[in-house]
């Protein structure tokens, strides 16, 4: 089994991604940006994905004991487009936030636009390792932490499956919890000659890098 989740142990072995970790990496950080009273949007990806609901739990891990309120908590489906819709409304709803939860790198820049877009001071808001992210982070300067969720652990549970298959023996679970990134590693990360759809860390050779997403 791989990223997913799963009410039995009828399984050989799983690789998690720590969905519920990535989620808390992003959650410790806002609770610490925004202070115990903090007021707050949630910014959700696909209902129902195990990966949504992981994410998810982690950040009510991190809300645990504190009084942050959640303003606002919407399915966005990780996509850019929905959410900038998404976020205009809210901020025209109500533009008194003191930070957001976003799941997803392609919400956060969304969301991003938005308070860009009304002139508005840009609140802390989580993101993760998506280059696209990394450049609006670094131009924009203002306040994230960039939860870590590689590519290649779909690599690792092909290779995992290769590995059952030759009768070689694995371990049960394998868990894959890195910490937050700050924006002095994303700079060493982001680079301007490839495209927005990059996602770090990554196991592909430089070749493969320019092939698939170097600007023309």
């Amino acid at each position: 089994m791989h990223t997913g989740r799963i009410e039995s142990d009828a399984y050989t072995t799983e690789i998690q991604g720590g969905a519920e970790h990535f989620g808390k990496v992003m959650g410790d950080w806002l609770v610490n940006e925004v202070g115990n009273d903090g007021k707050i949007w949630v910014l959700r990806g696909l209902a129902g994905h195990p990966e949504d609901t992981n994410r998810y739990n982690g950040l009510l891990q991190s809300l645990e004991g504190t009084n942050v309120e959640i303003l606002a908590e919407e399915h966005g489906d990780w996509q850019y487009d929905k959410v900038k819709n998404l976020c205009e409304t809210l901020y025209l709803n109500n533009p008194s936030v003191d930070g957001i939860w976003s799941s997803g790198a392609d919400m956060t820049r969304a969301c991003v636009d938005v308070f860009k877009q009304f002139g508005a001071e840009i609140p802390p808001i989580s993101g993760e390792g998506n280059n696209g992210f990394f450049g609006q982070w670094i131009r924009d300067g203002f306040k994230s932490v960039s939860a870590e969720h590689a590519p290649a652990q779909g690599a690792a549970g092909v290779r995992a499956a290769v590995a059952l298959l030759e009768g070689k023996e694995l371990k049960k679970h394998y868990d894959y919890n890195p910490t937050g990134w700050d924006v002095d590693k994303a700079k060493q990360y982001y680079r301007e000659d490839l495209s927005a759809n990059v996602w770090w860390p990554t196991e592909l050779s430089e070749e493969k890098l320019q092939e698939l997403y170097g600007k023309k």
